[in-house]
């Protein structure tokens, strides 16, 4: 934790110790209110950004968190000098991220790794950068000549007809042939989800894909339609402003790591957010109250949900009518039961991949490749036990001192039957370096900075999660006031997270303003 979300923690551990006091202050009786006009429960990136924007939308508020952080997995911290993350490394440049970091005033502590840094892929026992454009790819040893003529023909093949949701593997392999979706797609496929490619729906992981195939008919079809189109909307929107269309950057994160967007946002938030909130329960109630004409009940329309919780030692209940759950999907899935079977049974469906992170430093002099990219994956089937490697100290400034590299290694995922990430720290240290000695001739030992363990990382948008999605939202639909936010509906990534949270926070302006 740095200094400022330090300051932020015991500030607001002084404003608990006032509200536990028997004779608080009147400044802190908001505390005590037991109604409001929403509820968020999970101070993850999801959680944060709903509460932030309801806030600014005037809109009262409660953010409830069951740790005494907030961030969720998002987590900078500095450790023998060097700034690791816990949880993502980095974030692509999204509109809606960028967006969000202007509004809070804060991109002059924006970072950009390099755009034209080349990412690698480990296949055939050594390291091959992915191409970039024609000219390096037809000089790519990542694929073979026929290899190379298969994702060509992608231009003539033909549209998939049926609509049922198809493996991304199975996808890449029809439209660009066997190399490029084993040599290409899957690795980042365990890149981005940590998942295997055999198993993860098109349809539900990777939209954009699937709707270019069905829109324009192919993938190479649909970027140069896209292309077209964009260029088009550029050029008219000079005429307008200069900014109308914002350029997208490949990877950002912050000079003091990812956490200091959630960070600001949870200082915005302010003593809108508690934490510390264990054994949460959820209640749908209709309170009734008598009509005095008809002598019958009418419902209290401002009651819909009743939320408790313990925290310093009490039980407290509050009620609202609008509920917002951003927590992952086996912990939403306990929190809906008492509202819904169903809606249960589909959020504890969604598998996630277990996972373990493992920072590594080693002395610049010590590896033997040249760390001039943003790091490499690993395509199946490789004598390598990890998914991939991220060169932090090469990607952004300000990672490691001076002479050091900082390394964050992955290892478990969903391909591996019985997953690495289990292993004791010992032997998994150990099987991290020889790894790299392997990748990247390296010929010393390292230093372990921190290890990180996630019995549940990433939710896996597996065959038949598009459908499922498209049941948990037919089920909201007739559950109003209740909402869902997180990782496991649209999107793994921060922007995604930052979108769908605006988003919900919206859709509830509009039922009360």
């Amino acid at each position: 934790m740095n200094d400022e979300a330090g300051a932020i923690f015991i500030v607001h551990r002084f404003f608990r110790s006032l509200h536990n006091l028997s004779e608080s202050p009147p400044r802190f009786v908001k505390f005590m209110r037991n109604k409001r006009d929403v509820i968020i429960i999970g101070a993850g990136v999801s959680g944060l950004a709903c509460a932030y924007r309801l806030k600014r939308l005037g809109i009262d508020a409660l953010l409830l968190e069951s740790s005494l952080r907030a961030g969720g997995v998002i987590r900078s911290e500095v450790v023998d000098g060097f700034l690791i993350e816990r949880g993502p490394n980095s974030s692509q440049g999204t509109e809606e991220l960028l967006a969000l970091v202007e509004e809070l005033g804060i991109t002059d502590e924006l970072i950009e790794g390099d755009p034209k840094a080349p990412a690698y892929v480990y296949f055939d026992g050594r390291l091959h950068p992915v191409p970039a454009g024609p000219a390096s790819f037809f000089k790519s040893r990542l694929f073979s000549t026929t290899g190379k003529l298969r994702l060509l023909k992608e231009f003539f093949v033909p549209p998939r007809t049926e609509e049922t949701e198809e493996s991304v593997a199975s996808f890449a392999r029809r439209r660009i042939g066997p190399e490029a979706a084993d040599r290409l797609v899957a690795p980042f496929v365990s890149g981005i989800y940590a998942g295997d490619a055999e198993q993860l729906s098109v349809q539900a992981a990777f939209p954009r894909l699937a709707n270019l195939e069905r829109d324009y008919g192919g993938l190479f079809r649909g970027m140069m339609a896209k292309a077209k189109e964009a260029r088009r909307a550029k050029k008219a929107a000079r005429d307008v402003m200069d900014k109308a269309t914002p350029t997208r950057r490949r990877s950002v994160s912050f000079r003091q790591g990812m956490a200091f967007l959630t960070e600001t946002l949870r200082s915005r938030i302010g003593e809108e957010l508690i934490t510390g909130c264990a054994d949460c329960r959820l209640q749908n109630i209709e309170s009734e109250i008598p009509n005095s004409q008809s002598g019958a009940s009418i419902t209290e329309g401002d009651n819909r949900f009743a939320v408790s919780f313990d925290r310093s030692g009490h039980r407290e209940q509050i009620r609202s009518k609008h509920l917002v759950i951003a927590a992952p999907a086996h912990v939403a899935s306990g929190l809906v039961a008492p509202l819904s079977d169903e809606l249960s049974r589909l959020l504890e469906e969604i598998r996630y991949a277990e996972l373990a992170i493992i920072h590594l430093a080693y002395d610049v002099s010590a590896i033997r490749t040249p760390l001039d990219g943003f790091g490499f994956l690993v395509a199946p089937g490789e004598e390598l036990s990890i998914l991939g490697c991220v060169w932090n100290s090469s990607l952004f400034e300000g990672r490691a001192p001076e002479g050091k590299s900082l390394l964050t290694v992955f290892i478990g995922g969903a391909r591996e039957p019985r997953s690495s990430a289990r292993l004791k720290d010992a032997e998994l240290i150990s099987t991290v370096h020889t790894d790299l000695q392997r990748a990247l001739g390296i010929i010393a030992p390292p230093q372990t900075i921190a290890i990180t363990r996630y019995e549940r990382a990433i939710p896996q948008y597996n065959l038949g999660h598009a459908a499922r999605v498209c049941s948990i939202e037919n089920l909201l639909q007739r559950m109003p006031g209740l909402y869902l936010a997180g990782n496991y509906l649209h999107g793994v990534s921060t922007g995604d997270c930052i979108k769908e949270a605006d988003r919900v926070a919206r859709e509830i302006a509009r039922a009360i303003l």
